[in-house]
């Protein structure tokens, strides 16, 4: 499913991570998360994964919400489809009937790329 690559930018001269997402069959669960993160207007998800290299350390839903001044629903959301795809992880911590999540990083990356299907490509696609 999602392709790691290690790219060097000449500017830099530092390898980085950049998730490369094949379209392939697979997991929906996957595919919705990606589809949301990537075609977010404001980029929720995207700011909230960088909050959250900033802070190198767990970070509460309610913290990150008010970090990004963005709704808690919204915030965990983003989480959530960042949990599918892999790139944080989160700690559940249960105090009497109350759930709290606390959420950190799993792989850094500097971006998510998605390919284009390789349907496209080939000769007589889209039908009409």
């Amino acid at each position: 499913m999602p392709i790691e690559e290690k790219v060097k930018i000449s500017k830099t001269e530092t390898p980085i991570n950049i998730m490369i997402v094949n379209e392939t069959p697979g997991d929906w669960r996957f595919w919705a998360a990606c589809t949301r993160v990537l075609s977010r207007q404001n980029d929720l998800a995207l700011r909230v994964y960088a909050k959250l290299l900033e802070r190198q350390e767990q970070v509460s839903s309610r913290d990150l919400a008010a970090l990004v001044d963005a709704p808690l629903y919204s915030v965990r959301r983003a989480l959530t489809d960042l949990h599918e795809l892999g790139i944080v992880t989160r700690d559940r911590l249960e105090r009497g009937h109350m759930t709290f999540d606390r959420w950190r990083v799993k792989t850094p990356i500097l971006g998510i790329l998605r390919l284009i299907p390789e349907a496209y490509f080939q000769k007589g696609y889209p039908k009409k």
